[in-house]
């Protein structure tokens, strides 16, 4: 054979060696196929996964992946319910991207997309996944990913949790983005309900420089009012955040009852009032996205609520022991009898009061340390300090306080209580420990 045959040869066998993969994927019937596209992808992800109606692949000239009927369960030992349900679905991405490690999708279009979301008896959830445990920490962000247009009908992302006064349900109408392009700008719209509240958000997208997206969005929830602005930086690394959030409520009650339904009649009146959050958004999705500078305002007839703090937002598999919480927190009252008295307690003379201490801990397991709680009145003066711990937990919460109580007019404070004129002055002090489990 002469060298000039061999090397066309080997030219030959290179070409049929990259073209053949090609054509049958752009020209193998996949629907044929897909039961064994479904097992693949329940063996990857060790969930069942079942694709009962349609799936087609198209290489070129647009790279588009197509889906109809898709179902991935949820782990037995957490629920029977599955993890997500897919009437159709449809993706265009490009190829070019991915061989840089970047996966830009040109076009997503979701039609009744279900996602429900379980914290299990145990405290496991249904949309953790062991591979997630088996990475590296040190390259568990996953690939960045562009999503340049999107169109979303009649979504829904539920939760259940081990406490089921948080449970959540929100139905997503319609969601729109649009990138900016070619110099024009971008948009964002959605609409929908939150625990039956109206949700609507709206806003511009502006491209700055190559890689850098300017955000500027106003929200309606309910009572709740706010503004997302600012910049994601560096899009085709990941993107990273620099968002400024704005949200305020006069229905402080109403706002809360979306998110901790069931209030009772003293919550409500706790709660009645009006405020105020502020936050900066900061950190890459996926690798160290957080909620800093975090200023909460509280105001109602009976209490005011101070809180700083952050929120870390990556997997518990990142953050480790650490928590996703920790606030500073200051409450304050100039009514410390009628506030009392919601709780049948008494304070039967006029008195103000604040406490103070620092929240920590994750949804359904809070807890307060270095709690430092200081009441005064006309008659007499209380401090204690210690913790609290099991908010909001489905086990209920307990308190451990050490408290002093003391008074310089020990008659006018007897009286006061027992409303019997004892022949005693003086002052008086009392120590003690408040403890128990609710």
């Amino acid at each position: 054979m002469s060298r000039k045959r061999l090397i066309l040869s080997t030219v030959g066998l290179l070409v049929a060696v990259l073209v053949l993969p090609v054509l049958a994927l752009q020209y193998v019937n996949w629907n044929n196929y897909r039961d064994r596209v479904a097992g693949w992808l329940g063996s990857a992800l060790e969930r069942e996964v079942t694709i009962a109606d349609r799936l087609d692949f198209q290489l070129w000239p647009t790279t588009r992946l197509a889906v109809e009927g898709l179902r991935v369960s949820s782990p037995e030992e957490v629920s029977d319910q599955p993890l997500l349900t897919l009437v159709r679905g449809e993706i265009e991405f490009s190829i070019w991207p991915l061989l840089s490690g970047v996966l830009v999708i040109n076009q997503l279009e979701l039609d009744e997309p279900s996602v429900h979301l379980v914290v299990g008896p145990t405290g496991e959830a249904n949309w953790h996944f062991d591979l997630d445990q088996e990475r590296d920490s040190r390259s568990s962000a996953m690939p960045p990913v562009i999503l340049r247009n999107a169109l979303i009908h009649q979504g829904q992302v539920r939760f259940s949790g081990q406490d089921p006064r948080l449970n959540q349900n929100l139905e997503l109408n319609e969601l729109k983005l649009a990138l900016p392009k070619d110099g024009s700008g971008g948009s964002l719209s959605a609409s929908g309900e939150l625990k039956d509240s109206p949700l609507q958000l709206k806003g511009s997208l502006m491209g700055v420089g190559d890689d850098d997206l300017e955000a500027s969005l106003d929200l309606t929830l309910g009572a709740v009012t706010g503004s997302v602005t600012g910049t994601v930086s560096d899009l085709m690394e990941g993107g990273e955040t620099d968002l400024s959030l704005l949200l305020e409520t006069k229905d402080l009650t109403q706002s809360t009852n979306m998110f901790v339904p069931g209030l009772a009649p003293r919550e409500r009146k706790l709660v009645s009032g009006t405020a105020q959050v502020a936050a900066v958004m900061r950190g890459q999705p996926g690798r160290d996205l957080r909620l800093d500078d975090i200023d909460v305002t509280t105001r109602s007839e009976l209490l005011r609520i101070t809180a700083s703090g952050a929120i870390s937002l990556v997997r518990p598999a990142q953050r480790g022991s650490v928590p996703s919480t920790r606030f500073q927190v200051l409450a304050e009252t100039e009514q410390l009898g009628s506030l009392v008295g919601l709780y049948k307690g008494r304070v039967p003379f006029e008195a103000s009061a604040e406490a103070q201490g620092v929240l920590t801990g994750s949804l359904g397991d809070f807890r307060i340390d270095d709690v430092a709680i200081n009441a005064s009145g006309e008659y007499g003066k209380l401090s204690a300090t210690g913790y609290v711990e099991g908010l909001l937990s489905a086990q209920g919460w307990s308190i451990d306080l050490r408290a002093k109580s003391s008074t310089d007019r020990l008659g006018q404070f007897l009286k006061s209580y027992w409303l019997l004129d004892w022949p005693l002055e003086g002052k008086g002090v009392a120590r003690g420990r408040i403890s128990g489990a609710r």
